[in-house]
């Protein structure tokens, strides 16, 4: 008897081989990439959040001498930190006044269309303009440390409608009244990218940019972690991924704050080499550090600088900064001016409202305008902005829209033909509650960075762009990228062999993005100190006992030692004692005899946490060695007001 297979029931069970076969294929393709695990798989399809702080098998950096865990953005431990944060509405009427460029000239002018609400009257608006400049220290004068803020306000000059601005006129100060009252209705400034003769005469050195040299383009956003990038601007992410950014997943700081993190990429020097190289004191001006952007000045990029909050910007926070214009464009006159002399609107401490406009909009439009004005010539630009991510993890939720139409206006200039654009962070929130939690010990270390490499690049180049995407999920450093900045500045050379630059001074194992990253690559390797490394890990262990006091009690009399150092002595501020032990972690290693302690002191309540590595005996007593730094992870606003140093802050009571 011959036996007849039903065609359906045949085709049914090709079907389901071919979905199970397919389904085998990209869940170990996932596998490979090192992203997303089955758990993770199962997780998207059932939309179910594990409350497990390390997910199945799943890690953003896996290597014999590395392993960094892929945490959920929401994870259970911290989903009551995550808050909403209202939107910055710093003006319900549309500004009066902008700017406008026709025939590579730019005019001041008033919007007709929004004079009406300032005035019920249009006849009775008269407005003026003021020019701000920085004022520099005469060549023949010692300056001081508040060199970097000195300004002057020209006399207000009127206009009717419009008005050409000439090329030395790069900040303005509008102001409008009515006449019928004599009273101020409005008050705005604007910067505006001017092509002056010193830029105009480098580029004509180097003439149009001929596509064989990559323009750099630095957007940083202050305190952002890469989980709280994907938890506050899920557009921004979203946009940056499907247009083909390439994020580094294993991008882990290297330094407390912003200074040294942000020294690491365009400097290449620790803290501690920064010191020795140029910046010996606070008070020691930063004219003559080794910033990377200069060296692509002397081949004649258009280089720019630009800070949102003057009084706490990476250069000024409590230090000198510059005492002449660090960069061919500077806008720290304008933001100075603006802080000054328009009225403001804070949030936590920021001031996130310039008059009518965001703060975070005047450096925004000023990159795009940029952009726009140098987009046939080589430019070297950063743009730093603090004030709605520093103090609040919420805020940049406010800022998603916003960041991504940036980054859409970008695109609209031409500038992503050109041009290595890295958008990033210095590290996440150092103090609150989210930082007290596994959760965000790991946040603070790990902030977010996305790169865009032109199309041109990458078919002129293709092993070197294979090499960055291969580095995607190997540990990284701010060094990395100082690398990669020199890498691109050397390819720019064009055989020039007088001005090559070589080698990392504060890291001499790291390399060009562009290059591989070696695979088992350690934390030492990438200049990352034991205290800022997320690679290894770390148990819970009782808080009881003889060792926990002995390393409580090392770690505040290193506390008292810098407090009496940094003081030169004196006694403004309170000596602490140790108070209670909040929570102890030792490498899981069994070998290693390195722990994390989290503790406070008093008077002042302040929380501290230090990484000790236990060396021996000697004498019989328990010896111990710091592993980098010692951090505050709570805030200390009104504990330090008697002094101004910057270090001293962190833990500093004011006796």
């Amino acid at each position: 008897m011959r036996l007849h297979r039903n065609p359906l029931r045949v085709r049914g069970g090709m079907v389901v081989a071919i979905v199970i076969t397919l389904m085998v294929i990209f869940i170990s393709y996932i596998i490979l990439q090192g992203t997303m695990t089955v758990g993770r798989l199962l997780q998207a399809v059932t939309h179910q959040n594990p409350d497990s702080i390390f997910e199945i098998d799943s890690y953003l950096v896996w290597s014999p001498k590395c392993q960094i865990p892929n945490v959920n953005p929401f994870h259970e431990s911290i989903r009551r930190f995550i808050v909403g944060a209202e939107s910055i509405i710093c003006s319900k009427k549309p500004p009066l006044s902008n700017t406008l460029t026709h025939d590579d000239k730019v005019f001041l002018k008033i919007d007709a269309d929004s004079i009406l609400n300032y005035t019920s009257d249009p006849n009775h608006l008269s407005c003026c303009y003021s020019v701000v400049t920085r004022v520099n220290t005469p060549d023949w004068k010692i300056y001081n440390k508040t060199a970097d803020n000195y300004y002057n306000v020209s006399e207000c000059l009127d206009f009717n409608q419009k008005v050409y601005l000439s090329s030395e006129k790069e900040y303005v100060l509008v102001k409008c009244k009515d006449k019928s009252n004599n009273k101020e209705v409005y008050k705005n400034m604007h910067a505006v990218v001017q092509v002056k003769q010193e830029v105009k005469d480098k580029i004509e050195k180097v003439g149009t940019n001929d596509k064989t040299r990559l323009n750099i383009l630095v957007l940083g956003l202050d305190s952002i972690s890469r989980l709280n990038l994907l938890r506050t601007m899920p557009k921004t992410v979203a946009h940056l991924r499907r247009k083909g950014w390439l994020e580094l997943q294993g991008y882990n700081k290297v330094g407390e704050n912003t200074l040294p993190n942000l020294s690491a990429i365009f400097m290449g020097l620790n803290e501690e080499q920064l010191k020795d190289a140029c910046w010996k004191t606070r008070h020691k001006k930063f004219d003559n550090c080794p910033l990377i952007w200069n060296n692509f000045s002397d081949l004649s990029y258009v280089t720019a600088y630009l800070e949102d909050t003057p009084t706490q910007s990476t250069f000024n926070f409590h230090k000198t900064g510059f005492v002449k214009p660090p960069t061919d464009f500077y806008m720290r006159p304008m933001m100075l001016a603006a802080e000054q002399l328009l009225p403001v609107k804070s949030r936590d401490f920021l001031n996130v409202c310039l008059g009518p406009t965001p703060t975070t909009e005047h450096i925004l439009k000023y990159m795009t305008d940029f952009a726009t004005v140098f987009k046939r010539a080589l430019y070297f630009l950063v743009a730093w902005i603090n004030n709605f991510s520093h103090n609040d993890s919420a805020t940049p939720a406010t800022m998603d829209k916003r960041i991504l139409q940036f980054f859409e206006q970008l695109e609209d200039t031409g500038a992503l033909n050109s041009t290595l654009v890295i958008f990033l962070s210095d590290h996440g929130m150092r103090w609150g509650s989210i930082r007290s939690t596994s959760v965000g010990w790991l946040e603070e270390r790990l902030p977010f960075i996305y790169f865009w490499i032109p199309e041109w690049f990458r078919n002129a180049y293709p092993d070197s762009y294979a090499n960055f995407i291969t580095n995607k999920n190997r540990l990284t450093s701010p060094y990395d990228v100082h690398m990669t900045l020199r890498d691109v500045f050397q390819r720019s050379i064009q055989g020039n062999s007088s001005k090559i630059v070589k080698g990392c001074t504060g890291c001499p194992k790291c390399v060009s993005l562009f290059s591989e990253v070696p695979t088992e690559r350690s934390c030492e390797d990438a200049g990352i100190t034991p205290n800022w490394c997320t690679c290894t890990k770390y148990r819970i262990i009782p808080t009881k006992g003889k060792i926990v006091t002995q390393i409580a009690n090392f770690v505040v009399s290193e506390i008292n030692s810098k407090i009496y150092n940094l003081s030169n002595g004196t006694n403004v501020c309170a000596e602490l004692a140790f108070h209670k032990v909040i929570q102890l972690k030792r490498q899981a290693a069994s070998y290693h005899d390195d722990y994390i302690i989290v503790f406070e002191t008093l008077p002042g309540a302040a929380v501290f946490e230090a990484t000790v590595g236990k060396q021996g005996k000697k004498q019989d007593e328990l010896t111990f060695q710091l592993k980098g730094g010692i951090s505050r992870i709570n805030r200390y606003t009104n504990q330090t007001e008697c002094i101004d140093d910057a270090e001293l802050k962190l833990f500093c009571f004011c006796a």
